[in-house]
């Protein structure tokens, strides 16, 4: 979709092609706001932008802050985290996403991950809950979790991700 408006896109002088009427789909999602951007460029769209309620500078993207750049960088890491558990459990359980307990299991696979971390130890004690079904899961993560560093749930995680993908 993003590629449609990597260049400038006049909408007026879009054809009847199958481009140009995939283009014209992705205009009415996007809204014409956004071909405005494309051709004035960002820097001169705005001055600031907000990244993660923090404002941030539009001529210092040249050369980007470095907490800047880890911060972008870990939204895709951290989603791919999501995504890989869920298609693990999905893949591993499929039978807790097949039956009446799907939302038990979705629920609990959302309780994984908190909106801010205040505290994470009731967060490690779901992912240790959702990973405790799991063929061949260490016993310990059948109780609540010990921040003592010595089990190996991260072990198990990392054995069990590579021997589903590879």
């Amino acid at each position: 979709m993003w590629r449609h408006f990597l260049n400038t896109i006049d909408p007026s002088q879009l054809s009847s092609t199958k481009s140009a009427s995939s283009k014209l789909v992705v205009l009415d999602i996007l809204g014409e706001n956004i071909v405005q951007v494309a051709a004035k460029g960002l820097a001169e769209a705005w001055e600031e932008i907000v990244w993660q309620g923090m404002q941030v500078q539009v001529s210092s993207l040249s050369d980007p802050p470095l907490w800047l750049v880890c911060s972008i960088l870990w939204e895709p890491y951290e989603l791919n985290f999501h995504y890989e558990l869920y298609m693990l459990d999905c893949a591993i359980v499929p039978e807790h996403w097949t039956t009446s307990e799907a939302w038990t299991q979705q629920t609990l696979l959302h309780s994984i991950f908190p909106g801010s971390m205040e505290v994470a130890l009731p967060y490690v004690n779901n992912f240790c809950e959702l990973l405790s079904a799991w063929p061949g899961a260490p016993s310990h993560l059948q109780s609540s979790a010990k921040m003592d560093g010595q089990d190996n749930t991260c072990q198990f995680y990392l054995q069990t991700a590579f021997d589903f993908l590879g």
